[in-house]
């Protein structure tokens, strides 16, 4: 069996890839080009695989770079807090999961999704919103641990596993004036002003396609990117907004708001993405798992 990198070559490698470039990572180190070259060319001889593309001017990771550096990364990091805390002689440090999540998402959805880590007392956690390409960003970076999405991304992500949790029913709500709607519904949602989710949204792309199937106008008086933003909006009689159930149905029961009627056969699809070099760790796993089998 060949002995694995050092951790030398491999911190010589992670700074090639964070420079772009030999004679950069050599300057930061204080190493001279040629040993760099050639602690590089021992990393991907143990590997067997290239893992840089060269373009003008400039070293890219491949594929194969891409999933050591990340890897990298994480031992990087986890190095740096052992030495923190032995030096510091404390206990280890609560765990900090940092989860993403979309604001088209719906809120409850992603609370209920994750409670179980608030509860537990060495985990702490930080819940971050953003569109799904700066998320990704982020994730594949190791800046989170899982992004919260309404589309899975594992085809054009290689390093990334999605995870389908229980979609939701979609419904038309709307304050009680517009009650006269839940006649001849979903026909009656041309004669509403309706406020929808942008076209960011995977939600809104498939209310599109309901509507436009039932040959539906709406008339449409605004979009947004966030979820609390339109049940407001509906509460106060502004509009009808079209909505994951489980979003709106506090307002149901306090009465805020009516449902006017189901979109048959659309649901609200919730994936959990994370890196495959974290995806096995037990909290990620038992999260995942108690919120796609919870009643």
């Amino acid at each position: 069996m060949r002995e694995l990198p050092n951790f030398r070559h491999l911190y010589h490698f992670w700074t090639i890839a964070q420079e772009g470039s030999i004679k950069k990572a050599s300057e930061k180190l204080n190493v001279s080009p040629s040993g760099m070259s050639t602690q590089l060319k021992e990393v991907e001889e143990f590997f067997g695989k290239k893992l840089f593309e060269r373009r003008v001017r400039r070293l890219e990771l491949n594929e194969a770079g891409k999933m050591v550096a990340d890897y990298c990364t994480t031992i990087f990091r986890q190095c740096d807090e052992m030495i923190e805390s032995v030096r510091q002689a404390r206990p280890r440090k609560r765990q900090h999961i940092r989860v993403g999540a979309l604001p088209s998402l719906s809120s409850m959805n992603v609370h209920e999704f994750t409670l179980p880590l608030w509860k537990e007392r060495d985990i702490s956690l930080s819940v971050i919103e953003g569109f799904l390409d700066e998320l990704m960003y982020q994730l594949n970076n190791g800046g989170l641990e899982i992004v919260l999405s309404d589309r899975n991304v594992e085809r054009r992500e290689k390093n990334v596993v999605s995870y389908r949790l229980k979609p939701q029913k979609i419904i038309a709500v709307g304050a009680e004036k517009y009650g006269w709607a839940k006649k001849g519904f979903p026909f009656s949602l041309s004669a509403v002003p309706l406020m929808h989710l942008t076209g960011k949204s995977q939600l809104r792309m498939e209310v599109d396609r309901y509507l436009a199937r039932h040959e539906i106008r709406p008339h449409t008086v605004g979009e947004a990117d966030d979820i609390t933003f339109l049940r407001l909006g509906a509460e106060r009689g502004l509009c009808v907004v079209i909505l994951p159930q489980n979003s709106v149905q506090d307002s149901i029961q306090k009465k805020r708001l009516l449902k006017l009627g189901e979109l048959k056969n659309v649901t609200s699809e919730m994936w959990a993405l994370v890196r495959r070099d974290t995806s096995r760790l037990p909290v990620i796993k038992n999260t995942i798992y108690r919120f796609q089998n919870r009643s």
